[in-house]
């Protein structure tokens, strides 16, 4: 049974570029799937769509989610979603700059995504990606592995009150940061959106308002999941083995936080959850 009586001409588009990257030509996909090319074809022409069990085949094949081929879940635009929520929190100049920020990452253009976490729990994510990529000493590119999960970052200048947000566009999602904050501070709000879409916090966006804000906060806050974006960072930033190890050698907190380019504050709560302070 297909997925909807509607083909997509977005799950088609999808399809056919990630077969591409796959270096796979329609006739080798049909043969790994066990259907005929002519199926294939159908379903990147837009004509017909595949049953579940052929999209899950589909994903593995391809060495992708099955998120990334499905459309977007409906709902509330994002630029209104988001409209809404600076509405709400009575701050028309953010409600500005996110339409603007919007208007500009779907312009934006895609990272080839070559890796995705798997776990739900934020530092066995966070680990998973590490390993995955092979990352063995400090300091981590956050913004880099942002990129190989495909999601670019983009500096922007938002009210200081904002230190950043993930939202879902026409493109896919994106990580927004604001540029007037402190780079050390950026890098920790790169991991902390990341966090929130790998472990499944938004549906269309999630944004983050500055710990001093005025203005309370957003729509839709969850401090488990706030919490779990923390830990995800900070795991993701200061990976436990490569902490441990550079702690060996010196345990000066001011030393291991520019170490692992940290504020000397964030490091100082990392040494005292691993228990090394």
């Amino acid at each position: 049974m297909p997925l909807t009586t509607q083909p997509s001409k977005l799950f088609a588009t999808r399809l056919k570029a990630a077969r591409g990257d796959a270096g796979l030509s329609q006739a080798q996909l049909a043969k790994r799937l066990n259907v005929s090319q002519a199926a294939v074809s159908s379903w990147e022409s837009g004509t017909r769509e595949p049953g579940l069990d052929d999209l899950y085949a589909i994903a593995s094949e391809l060495n992708i989610e099955v998120y990334d081929l499905l459309p977007r879940r409906a709902g509330l635009p994002v630029r209104a979603a988001l409209r809404a929520v600076a509405d709400k929190l009575e701050m028309a100049s953010l409600g500005i700059a996110l339409e603007e920020f919007v208007d500009h990452a779907e312009s934006e253009v895609r990272p080839k995504r070559v890796v995705w976490a798997t776990f739900d729990e934020p530092v066995e994510a966070a680990e998973e990606l590490i390993n995955s990529l092979n990352l063995k000493k400090p300091p981590i590119d956050v913004e880099e592995v942002a990129r190989k999960c495909g999601i670019p970052v983009i500096l922007w200048k938002f009210d200081n009150d904002l230190s950043g947000l993930v939202a879902e566009t026409t493109g896919g999602p994106v990580i927004g940061v604001n540029e007037g904050h402190a780079p050390v501070r950026r890098r920790f709000t790169i991991g902390h959106e990341l966090g929130h879409l790998l472990l499944n916090h938004l549906d269309t966006f999630h944004i983050d308002l500055g710990s001093t804000t005025e203005f309370g906060n957003p729509p839709g806050y969850n401090w488990r999941h706030e919490r779990a974006a923390n830990e995800f960072s900070a795991a993701l930033i200061m990976p436990r083995k490569m902490v441990e190890l550079a702690f060996q050698k010196t345990p000066s907190g001011s030393a291991l936080a520019e170490e692992f380019d940290v504020s000397e504050m964030a490091m100082g709560f990392r040494l005292r959850n691993l228990g090394l302070k």
